[in-house]
């Protein structure tokens, strides 16, 4: 038996958590989603967040999330700046964003 598209749990990276944070407990609740791990720069809270909501994949650095097999799509909470070539960096590494 295989699982249709709609059925398929993806797995996100949230990019940035400041505001970014918000949608941790939205993914939570979807069906076909789960936060499979979370990017900060400032690692303290990073580990607070991921500490807070149970989230294992933790990154400092972008470059890593996108070098994640298991990341099947990212959202990007940067600061606006960042939107543009991160955008272009998911999409050369076969992800969505």
């Amino acid at each position: 038996m295989t699982v249709s598209d709609t059925e398929r749990q993806l797995r996100v990276a949230m990019i940035g958590l400041g505001f970014g944070a918000e949608f941790l407990p939205i993914y939570g609740c979807h069906p076909n989603a789960e936060v499979g791990a979370i990017c900060r720069r400032n690692e303290a809270e990073l580990h607070e967040i991921g500490d807070a909501f149970g989230i294992e994949g933790r990154f400092t650095r972008y470059e890593d999330v996108l070098a994640d097999s298991t990341i099947d799509f990212v959202h990007i909470n940067s600061p606006i700046e960042d939107h543009a070539w991160m955008s272009i960096e998911a999409l050369k590494a076969g992800l969505a964003c």
